[in-house]
């Protein structure tokens, strides 16, 4: 199992519905992006000043699948029409898998 989580900040200016728009973009992408398994998501409660907007946990089936994920063109769609024009920031890393504690 490949992870890719990305952390996006939008700019202030950005619509209420953009960060709704990129969420429904990312989980639209399981069965379009070969190989890309699940899309997990969430928006920042607004809790605490400074915090980015919203997050998206991939889940793919290999490292190469990601990469190609990279170049996919429903995915630079979603990056041009609905990422670009709304981001202030991004962080963004790749795991193999992830590890739990137990208790």
């Amino acid at each position: 199992m490949f992870t890719h989580i990305v952390v996006l900040t939008l700019a202030e200016s950005a619509e209420l519905t953009a960060a709704d728009d990129i969420v429904a973009g990312l989980r639209a992408l399981v069965g379009q992006v070969p190989g890309l398994l699940s899309a997990r998501t969430g928006q920042d409660l607004g809790l605490a000043a400074g915090n980015a907007t919203l997050i998206g946990i991939l889940e793919f089936e290999s490292e190469q699948a990601w990469r190609d994920y990279g170049t996919h063109p429903a995915h630079k769609a979603l990056i041009s029409e609905k990422i670009a024009p709304v981001l202030a920031g991004k962080a963004a890393l790749q795991v193999a898998g992830f590890d739990e504690a137990t208790a």
